[in-house]
């Protein structure tokens, strides 16, 4: 099982990013504490995920935006805790993933929905 090592290393790559959404590492640093190269890195996560890291990493906040706003927080408060540069980024990856904004997906929620 040649791959067995490179398949864990992705694991706890993936395990990293979901610790760490909010201020994750840089390619360099992700891939130095999963003991890979940043290519070998993205080769095998690509393999493995079927995204490269950095688009895993912007669906992890994304998630992670849908559970807060479903608790009733500030979008921009959400943006700026799970790790989006301000509001108006959060807004840009949430209506291309979803298709809404995340105002609209706040709205729509029934009233007393809780994560």
């Amino acid at each position: 099982m040649p791959d067995a090592p490179v398949d864990g290393a992705v694991a706890a790559a993936v395990s990293l990013l979901h610790m760490r959404y909010a201020d994750a590492p840089t390619l360099s640093d992700l891939a130095a504490e999963v003991g890979l190269t940043p290519h070998q890195l993205i080769r095998a996560f690509n393999r493995s995920v079927g995204l490269p890291p950095h688009r895993y990493l912007t669906q992890v906040r994304l998630s992670a935006a849908c559970r807060r706003l479903r608790r009733g927080d500030a979008i921009a408060e959400v943006a700026a805790e799970v790790g989006f540069y301000d509001q108006p980024a959060l807004t840009h990856h949430f209506k291309r993933c979803y298709g809404i904004t995340p105002r609209q997906f706040a709205i729509a929620l029934p009233q007393g929905v809780s994560a």
